[in-house]
């Protein structure tokens, strides 16, 4: 498996491996946000990589670039999406995607990474829920909203309501 920065070229394959990965009622959704947040100037900085195996993309992640109210010297991102095709999860791609962009995010100087995920799924690569960031709505599972700090200490003083990309900032997306 090879894992890489995504290109304009990939954005066909990323689109319809969201749309093949996530249940019918929300794959479209998840697609069109995906490509959206490529495009979109309020997510920079943003890191898109991409999983292959045998010249095929099997996964895609992206992190874009989010503020908190009061705390806009902090540099932090949000994980959505996250895709692996049906039939190569389990095989640890979607860590191994994971571990890549927090190593990259790192280099950049990332202080902290937010995501809304399944819990048992997202603390196997670090994630925690109860840090002082509010999601930008009231949550149904609010133990899914969790954070991972890049650098040490760096949610311990940080207490405000995300503001995400104008794409990711819909009710629907939470």
């Amino acid at each position: 498996m090879n894992i890489r920065a995504s290109t304009e070229q990939d954005k066909q394959d990323i689109f319809q491996l969201h749309r093949d990965t996530f249940a019918e009622e929300e794959a479209e959704a998840v697609a069109k946000l995906a490509l959206e947040l490529l495009e979109d100037e309020t997510a920079l900085p943003l890191l898109s990589l991409v999983a292959e195996q045998d010249g095929d993309i099997v996964g895609h992640i992206l992190f874009s670039s989010v503020s908190v109210e009061g705390a806009d010297k902090h540099q932090g991102y949000i994980l959505a999406p996250l895709a692996v095709l049906s039939n190569q999860q389990g095989r640890g791609i979607g860590s191994a995607l994971i571990r890549r962009g927090l190593d990259i995010l790192k280099t950049r100087r990332g202080e902290f990474v937010l995501v809304l995920g399944d819990p048992k799924y997202y603390s196997r690569t670090g994630f925690a829920a109860g840090h002082g960031i509010s999601p930008p709505y009231e949550l149904a599972y609010p133990q899914a909203w969790m954070a991972l700090e890049l650098k040490k200490d760096a949610l311990k003083n940080i207490k405000g309501k995300v503001q995400c990309a104008a794409s990711l900032s819909p009710a629907q997306y939470w």
